[in-house]
């Protein structure tokens, strides 16, 4: 953690040059649309938490506690204290809980948040604050530290005895927590930063049931703490690490009731877990999956970057979008098909855009000589059929990210005509019903 402040208060904090992370994901235009719901309870799945007299009217309060579980539970140490208990990092760690709270309330400021307590050296805790926070009705599940395993002493972490990150086979209830979360319907947020100048892959980072969060800096460029990931799906704000201007880090809330400064790859798990809340407040009946296509293909980057994912979150463009975008929308773009030849035959280059936010697995672009979608002679019957006069001469099956296009490549079985139809259609389960049948003149 960087140095505090305690001339700070968080309505100065988001208005100044620290609050740049909000301004970034286009928070203040989100929250013309909405504030976040009541219905989408965050929870924080961290290592101590120490409540901030700014997150009290925010917390989530348990509606039928039982072992005095108002508005969470300590998983580490079986109780309701939530705090770190012993030890030097004890600062570090109420300091760490209470910032990523602070930045989920910033983001979603009507949504419940609700602290977990886990701990290094408490193996159990991990997946049994995972269960916890799903029975508890928890949507979203921030994560911003991961599992490490522990040496022979089942206390010690082997990071810290020269081992770097690898599959915690000393705890694989956790997977299968994380994999039940998603199955019950909820995202889990991982951040990813450089461990110490190294390329890591982190299991619990890297697992399908997880969405990976690359570190931006003021700029919206990697931050210098960004490493590269081939599971990093989006970005959010994580600050420059090794600045000495304090305005290029992250600010939020602290364990002491003051603001503090800091950068690390859990400052984009906690902006981007408030986010994801945001998209569910408004679109409540959307799946999880759902609502990981719509981050990932609302976000800044038209092309993958391995430590950006699609680019930097745009809380405004994902909650602006207007109820016809919320579903899957193919259509050849305009004047967009070419032919050329491979090896001497002739193939048709179509671009195919999907007007919807949510992507297509699996898109069928087929070419036909005429109009599939009537009869080429509409007085012949069963009885007394005619030669197929409207014939499909070549087919293209691939996927369409939301909100963008792709390139199909037809391998025409004969020389086209003049003009040909192409009809496009999603083959996904539960795809859309729309299909297109247009005719495109041959260039």
């Amino acid at each position: 953690m960087a140095q505090r402040t305690p001339k700070l208060n968080l309505k100065t904090l988001h208005r100044s040059a620290y609050g740049w992370p909000l301004r970034q994901l286009r928070i203040p235009q989100a929250h013309k649309i909405t504030r976040g719901s009541k219905s989408v309870i965050v929870a924080v799945v961290d290592l101590g938490y120490r409540q901030h007299p700014h997150h009290k009217r925010h917390l989530w309060v348990n509606p039928s506690p039982s072992r005095g579980d108002v508005h969470g539970w300590d998983c580490a140490d079986d109780d309701a204290t939530l705090e770190f208990s012993g030890g030097p990092e004890s600062d570090y760690y109420r300091d760490h809980h209470a910032f990523i709270v602070g930045e989920v309330i910033a983001c979603a400021p009507a949504c419940p948040v609700m602290p977990v307590r886990v701990g290094y050296g408490h193996r159990d805790s991990w997946w049994r604050g995972i269960d916890y926070a799903v029975e508890h009705g928890a949507k979203v599940l921030v994560m911003p530290h991961g599992y490490i395993p522990t040496g022979a002493d089942g206390v010690t972490m082997q990071f810290y005895q020269g081992t770097d990150f690898a599959y915690p086979a000393d705890n694989p209830r956790m997977r299968r927590s994380m994999e039940a979360a998603w199955d019950a319907g909820c995202l889990i947020f991982r951040g990813t930063a450089d461990n110490r100048g190294r390329r890591v892959a982190a299991f619990d980072a890297a697992t399908a049931a997880a969405i990976t969060v690359g570190s931006s800096n003021p700029s919206g460029d990697a931050a210098d703490i960004a490493c590269s990931a081939d599971y990093v799906e989006v970005a959010a704000p994580g600050g420059q690490g090794n600045s000495g201007n304090l305005k290029d880090h992250v600010w939020s809330t602290n364990g002491a009731g003051g603001y503090t400064a800091c950068a690390g790859g859990c400052m984009a798990s906690g902006f981007a877990g408030g986010v994801a809340a945001l998209i569910w407040s408004r679109f409540p009946k959307l799946t999880n999956a759902q609502v990981r296509q719509i981050m990932c293909n609302t976000a800044t980057l038209d092309e993958w970057d391995d430590r950006l994912g699609w680019g930097v979150l745009d809380a405004a463009r994902a909650v602006g979008l207007q109820p016809d975008r919320i579903e899957q929308h193919l259509h050849v773009k305009r004047n967009a098909c070419t032919l050329a030849r491979r090896r001497g035959k002739p193939v048709l280059l179509v671009d195919v855009e999907n007007r919807g936010v949510l992507d297509v697995l699996k898109c069928l672009v087929a070419a036909f000589t005429g109009d599939p979608g009537r009869p080429a002679a509409p007085r012949a019957t069963m009885d007394k059929p005619v030669i197929l006069a409207t014939r499909q001469i070549g087919h293209a099956i691939g996927p369409v990210r939301g909100l963008h296009a792709a390139r199909f490549e037809i391998a025409l079985t004969e020389k086209p005509p003049a003009a040909v139809w192409l009809q496009v259609c999603t083959l996904d389960l539960r795809g859309s019903n729309a299909v297109q049948n247009v005719r495109v003149k041959m260039p």
